[in-house]
């Protein structure tokens, strides 16, 4: 078991130890600046500061009660990576929630009830169901993050050889999907590529020194 997991194995078992309160509050600094990141660049400001208060320990709480029992990884860009995801997957459901709402009130405001729901993808920027493992999904956003193989090698200590390895398995996998799989493996790398470039440029905007 490694340092990491041990550290998840406390933080589930017993959140008072020193080792659980520190990785809590790694994970709920990132969760906090995920919610805001999707908020202000993927949704508009569409929550409000108590809504996004709300997100952040909704997804803390689904990580403590049982999601970070999942967690298979051994490195915390891993963990961050597992962490994003569910993360993002539980701002669309309550985004999705919100615009059901929305329509239904629209609805019942114009007695015009056979109005179809509008689709949250119109609004939001979802992340597609792919048949890619959660840990393949994990590595590949890790990846993206890094921004080349060589730097994601250097990051992890880990050789390029390794790296290529993983990145060909995948590919392999990807490959024996059919068409429309392959297109939603496609889609969801696209959307995971913007998404680095943007926490990039913000994390670098963020840290740049004023002249």
């Amino acid at each position: 078991m490694s340092d990491l997991q041990r550290q998840i194995h406390k933080l589930t078992a017993d959140r008072h130890s020193p080792e659980a309160m520190a990785l809590f509050e790694t994970l709920l600094r990132y969760i906090h600046k995920r919610v805001h990141f999707i908020n202000r660049n993927n949704t508009g400001n569409a929550f409000s500061n108590s809504e996004v208060e709300d997100l952040v320990s909704d997804v803390l709480l689904q990580l403590v009660n049982g999601s970070l029992a999942q967690f298979r990884g051994h490195l915390l860009p891993e963990l961050l990576a597992f962490v994003r995801t569910v993360t993002d997957r539980r701002i669309w459901r309550v985004r999705s929630q919100m615009n059901r709402n929305r329509e239904m009130l629209k609805t019942v405001r114009t007695e015009k009830w056979s109005e179809r729901t509008k689709s949250p993808e119109a609004t939001f920027d979802f992340e597609p169901d792919t048949k890619l493992s959660d840990d393949d999904e994990r590595y590949l956003e890790a990846l993206l993050h890094a921004g080349s193989k060589a730097e994601f090698a250097r990051q992890n200590q880990l050789s390029r050889a390794a790296v290529t390895q993983r990145v060909k398995r995948i590919q392999s996998r990807i490959r024996s999907l059919c068409s429309d799989e392959q297109l939603a493996v496609e889609s969801w790398l696209k959307r995971a590529a913007r998404t680095a470039v943007l926490e990039d440029r913000a994390s670098r905007a963020l840290y740049a020194k004023p002249v």
